[in-house]
């Protein structure tokens, strides 16, 4: 009996998760709010990632951060569809390993919620919802081509205003669990080939070098037998 109120107590507090405290919030200022009904928006930027979340009248807005650390989620803000900062409480929370942040308001909010993490250039986000998922890359960055990666491939691929490389996905969810970007900036492919040509010029130099310093060899062995001989 007591075994199974011990259990009881502790699945409760599994379902129930663990609340860290309050975040600080960030300045909406440094983030893009464009007005793209049930989308996920995330603006890359080499080591960091802006996240961009749609909500439409309700008091609690929950977002997947990841399955690491409750740490890696800073400066969250919120603004209403007129462009007006928005008063909300905001806490991570940890279930069955996946962390969520709840961004809770005083009367039902309807606009964008956003966020930042730290991220390399192997972008990876599980999906847990249907709904339409937008990536976009650095100026001057491709997610395509020898060196990019995009899992599964994107639906529609086009450049914004600011010339950069936009990747779309239609509801990939449940069909996909997760998207995956890896982006290069453009010249690299370029440096690289410059990279192996200079590896393959040095190749050649040592080679000859090796070579003729053999054939000096074997020309003064011959010449000291020859010496001998006499």
């Amino acid at each position: 009996m007591k075994s199974s109120l011990f259990f009881g107590i502790l699945l409760s507090i599994l379902a129930a998760g663990c609340v860290s405290p309050p975040v600080q919030t960030g300045n909406p200022a440094e983030y893009e709010l464009p007005g793209l009904d049930n989308t996920t928006i995330f603006y890359l930027n080499v080591s960091s990632v802006q996240v961009v979340e749609n909500a439409i009248n309700t008091t609690s807005v929950a977002v997947f951060i990841g399955e690491s650390s409750e740490m890696n989620f800073m400066n969250p803000v919120a603004v209403d569809y007129s462009g007006n900062n928005a008063s909300f409480n905001v806490s991570t929370e940890r279930i069955f390993g996946k962390v969520f942040a709840h961004f809770d308001f005083n009367s039902p909010f309807s606009g964008f919620v956003a966020f930042t993490q730290y991220v390399g250039q192997d972008f990876n986000y599980p999906l847990t919802k249907n709904g339409t998922i937008r990536v976009v890359l650095p100026i001057n960055y491709t997610g395509s081509g020898f060196l990019g990666v995009a899992q599964p491939q994107a639906d529609n691929i086009t450049k914004d205003a600011s010339g950069r490389e936009v990747l779309l996905w239609e509801k990939p969810y449940p069909e996909y669990k997760s998207i995956r970007v890896k982006y290069h900036h453009k010249n690299a492919p370029t440096l690289l080939y410059y990279f192996f040509f200079s590896l393959f010029i040095g190749a050649v130099l040592v080679l000859g070098y090796y070579y003729f310093s053999l054939s000096a060899l074997k020309k003064k062995r011959m010449i000291m037998e020859k010496d001998i001989r006499k």
